[in-house]
């Protein structure tokens, strides 16, 4: 119990370019007044989506960032349009979601993007599954994520020439070699596309409102490195989120305009941005807050069931992405000890 408290107040120091976190804000402040100054709220809903490729920003040369964050923002934007399309088919979603989870870890852990690595993929992979729009306007919602997409590219260039030690160049190996190097990745993979697979499934056996709070949930959790780090992630994400939707419920009671709503949005946005790194529960503080004004600022939802929901669903996605944990760490310890996998191909031949 004394570890998990330690970890719940613990606020680790980081090295951030200031000038990072600014972007970050400027590109949500961005995407969010656009939509405001035309007149069309989903710019502002589709479009921040985009905005996650900037949280993908590494100190590398800039050819290499641009490179970097357009194939990262191609996977958002191909999962997202692909989720869409899904809702016309709905047997489809859990399929879908379980090969983004599937091909993206791999490639993800492979290439050795850091963390966020394949979670937002799946995140707006799994949102797009939940949102049901018209054949006919879903290339416009996916023009306005493009948008989103773009000024976090042009953004994150302009953070990295303001960096003061020198980019570190990402090595060029090929794909073979990687896996060569780290077969367990498919294992891995395998294991995290099977669990999502089955959580898309479960939310829409429950017929859950927002379905997608569930699957983003059990991702979350299993984004930890190791099966203790995922069971204090998972009661850190239930804490957090018991005290956000305090705050969600006090912010979407407020007489808000429409543009103090966009201002308090990017001021949550700017503080997640501040403590996920530094503490992951007080960061829950912001994050359901923040994605609560977001779904409600271009629709009107009942705001009590949609509060209610959400700590359902992610009270669900965490349980469900521990005990998963739990069980993959547990078989493959037995396939170790029947198998013997800690063995490598050059001990066998000395023997």
């Amino acid at each position: 119990m004394k570890p998990l408290m330690k970890e719940l107040t613990t606020f680790h120091e980081t090295k951030d370019n200031p000038f990072r976190l600014l972007g970050a804000g400027i590109c949500m402040l961005t995407i969010l007044l656009l939509g405001y100054a035309l007149n069309d709220l989903s710019i502002g809903s589709f479009g921040s989506l985009g905005i996650f490729t900037f949280l993908y920003y590494q100190n590398i040369p800039i050819k290499q960032l641009a490179t970097r964050l357009s194939l990262v923002g191609s996977c958002l934007l191909i999962g997202n349009f692909l989720g869409m399309l899904s809702t016309h088919l709905d047997w489809t979603a859990p399929i879908l979601v379980g090969l983004v989870a599937f091909f993206g870890r791999l490639l993800f852990r492979l290439f050795k993007i850091a963390k966020p690595g394949v979670f937002f993929i799946v995140m707006v992979t799994g949102m797009g599954t939940s949102t049901k729009i018209p054949l006919e306007n879903i290339p416009k919602m996916s023009l306005y994520f493009l948008i989103g997409l773009a000024i976090s590219i042009i953004a994150a260039c302009l953070v990295q020439l303001t960096e003061k030690t020198a980019p570190v160049p990402v090595p060029k190996i090929s794909l073979q070699e990687r896996l060569y190097t780290d077969p367990a990745a498919i294992v891995d993979a395998l294991f995290y596309g099977g669990i999502l697979f089955f959580a898309v499934y479960l939310s829409q056996a429950l017929q859950l409102v927002n379905p997608y709070w569930l699957v983003i949930s059990c991702a979350a959790i299993l984004q930890g490195d190791n099966l203790r780090a995922m069971m204090h992630r998972n009661i850190q994400r239930i804490f957090g989120t018991s005290i956000g939707i305090l705050i969600a419920a006090f912010l979407l009671n407020l007489p808000l305009t429409t543009l103090q709503s966009i201002i308090i949005i990017t001021l949550l946005y700017l503080t997640v941005e501040v403590f996920v790194r530094r503490n992951y529960a007080v960061a829950n503080f912001f994050t359901t807050p923040m994605t609560l004004m977001l779904s409600t600022l271009a629709r009107q939802q009942y705001i009590f069931t949609l509060i209610q929901y959400r700590f359902l669903g992610i009270v669900l996605g965490s349980l469900l992405g521990v005990l998963s944990a739990w069980i993959m760490v547990t078989g493959l310890t037995f396939y170790n000890r029947a198998f013997q996998l800690h063995e490598t191909v050059h001990d066998d031949i000395e023997d």
